[in-house]
C-alpha cells in the first residue's frame, strides 16, 4: 500500500471511436487485475478514511477492499464491496465518484490524484462473478413479507437488504420491466442492461417476486397491498 509516490492515478480507458460506432455498448473498459491491483496499492489507508466516512453515502468499506485488491485477495474484496452496497458493479459505473469518494480522497487534495476507486469497485464484482463467487442470501427464512412500490434504485436497494435478512419481497412496477432509472434513464453506453439483469436474476433466485405492468391505485388497490404485507416501502 501507499505506493502513490511511484504509481500515478489511472483514468478509465475508452474503446476506440471506430469500435464505439459499431454498437451502443459501454464506452469505458473495465480495469484489468494488474491495473486494479496497482491503483488499489496507491491507497494510503487513512486513519480517518474520508472516502468512506465522508465521501460515500453508503459508508462503503473502501480502504478495506482496496487493500484486499492490492494483495490479490479477491474473495475478501468481493465480500466487503458487496456487504454495504446493493449493486457495487452498477454504482461503480454511474456514481459521481469525482464528487463523492474520489473527491474526498486524501490524495485528491495534493498533486498525486485520487485513487481510481470507481473503476476498482467495478472490477471487484465483475471479476468475482467471473470467478463464480456468490452472494450470501439465506433464502426466505422468516414469516415476514414486504411490498416495495417501484423498482428504481431505492426500491431495489430495499429489496436487496430485506432479502439478506430472509424477508420475502414483492416488487410492484408500473412499467414493463424493473429498474426504473437504471433501465429507462441511463443509456447503454454508460450502463449495459445485462449488468442490471444479472442482479435481478440473483435477487429472484433469492426469493424476490417482481410484478411488472401493475400500477398501484389502478391495477391493484393500495389498501390490498397493505393488508397482504407486514410493511410497505414507497
Amino acid at each position: 500500500m501507499q505506493k502513490f509516490m511511484n504509481i500515478q492515478r489511472l483514468e478509465s480507458e475508452k474503446f476506440g471511436v471506430v469500435e464505439r460506432l459499431k454498437s451502443f455498448k459501454e464506452i469505458y473498459k473495465t480495469f484489468s487485475t494488474t491495473q486494479s491491483g496497482k491503483q488499489s496499492s496507491r491507497c494510503i489507508q487513512c486513519g480517518d478514511p474520508y472516502c468512506s466516512d465522508h465521501g460515500c453515502p453508503l459508508g462503503n468499506y473502501i480502504p478495506q477492499w482496496l487493500k484486499s485488491t492490492a494483495t490479490d485477495d479477491l474473495q475478501t474484496a468481493f465480500a466487503l464491496s458487496n456487504e454495504s452496497s446493493p449493486f457495487p458493479e452498477i454504482l461503480g459505473r454511474i456514481c459521481p465518484h469525482d464528487k463523492l469518494c474520489e473527491g474526498a480522497c486524501t490524495l485528491n487534495k495534493d498533486r498525486f490524484g485520487a485513487v481510481t476507486i470507481g473503476n476498482v469497485e467495478v472490477f471487484i464484482t465483475e471479476e468475482g462473478f467471473k470467478n463464480n463467487l456468490t452472494l450470501d442470501f439465506p433464502g426466505i427464512c422468516t414469516d415476514k413479507k414486504v411490498a416495495v412500490i417501484g423498482s428504481g434504485p431505492a426500491g431495489l436497494a430495499a429489496a436487496h437488504f430485506l432479502l439478506r435478512s430472509g424477508i420475502a419481497v414483492n416488487i410492484y412496477e408500473k412499467d414493463d420491466k424493473a429498474g426504473g432509472l437504471l433501465s429507462y434513464g441511463i443509456p447503454e453506453f454508460k450502463l449495459e442492461k445485462h449488468t442490471l439483469k444479472r442482479r435481478l436474476n440473483l435477487w429472484q433466485e433469492a426469493g424476490l417476486q417482481v410484478h411488472t405492468n401493475i400500477e398501484i391505485g389502478k391495477d391493484i388497490d393500495f389498501q390490498q397491498i397493505v393488508k397482504e404485507h407486514d410493511a410497505v416501502f414507497l
